[in-house]
């Protein structure tokens, strides 16, 4: 950011911000609630009841029954929190609970490898794999994985050429509608000096932009790409630098 221009920046949500900590807290309870969940189940041989009209062999270790479901209404209730606090923020805050779906596969599919690879001695007296683990493992771990690793892969894509490119890259039908390419970086929508000049705009205004959006990215707070973008949008809007 720069300083001496507070006027421009916009006021900071703390209600907001409140929002997503706390919302990013509760996913990350709730994950590990359901995680730890699931390795006392597998510890006594990966399934149990309690109650019913039928008497289960297996009873649930203590506060598994409930915690579990907690774990599970956890997920909704802090994905949604972190929906409205992350929206109110924007910037793409609101796309932090995509990261449950892989952290909640992946270790899931975690316990169900290590348990399949290495089973307690009293369900597995031979030591060899229980492969009825080992499938439902591979396949979690997929399930968080591929949607981890086609993000990773297109995060510059998205801050430099939008959605659209992106979708071209994986085979995938591009979203109808304009891009990112048109539209300023969130990280400098606050900032005019990335705005194009009126027509017939003094060379010196132009130049005294050119050293702002200079000044934003030796600070960190633009990206090369995003300097780029709005130099070039600066130039075409202000007719060019002296």
């Amino acid at each position: 950011m720069t300083f001496g221009a507070a006027t421009d920046a916009p006021q900071l949500d703390r209600r907001a911000i409140a929002e997503v900590l706390i919302a990013a807290a509760g996913l990350a309870t709730s994950i590990t609630v359901l995680f730890l969940g699931m390795r006392a189940v597998m510890d006594i041989g990966g399934a149990c009841a309690s109650g019913g009209p039928y008497v289960p062999v297996q009873p649930c270790p203590e506060g598994v029954a409930l915690l579990m479901p907690a774990g599970m209404l956890g997920l909704f209730g802090f994905g949604a929190l972190v929906l409205h606090g992350g929206g109110r923020l924007g910037g793409g805050w609101a796309g932090l609970v995509l990261l449950a779906w892989p952290a909640l596969f992946i270790s899931l599919g975690w316990n169900f490898l290590q348990y399949g690879l290495a089973p307690p001695a009293d369900l597995e007296p031979d030591g060899g794999p229980i492969w009825g683990w080992l499938i439902p493992g591979v396949i979690f771990v997929l399930m968080g994985g591929v949607p981890l690793w086609i993000a990773w892969r297109a995060r510059d894509e998205f801050r430099s050429e939008g959605s659209p490119a992106v979708a071209r890259r994986f085979g995938l039908p591009a979203p109808v509608g304009p891009t990112s390419v048109t539209t300023p970086p969130p990280s400098i929508a606050w900032d005019p000096s990335h705005r194009p000049g009126p027509p017939g705009a003094s060379p010196e205004d132009v130049v005294d932009r050119l050293e702002r959006l200079a000044a934003l990215r030796r600070a960190g707070d633009l990206t090369d790409d995003d300097y780029e973008l709005a130099k070039d949008q600066l130039l075409r809007g202000g007719g060019g630098p002296a």
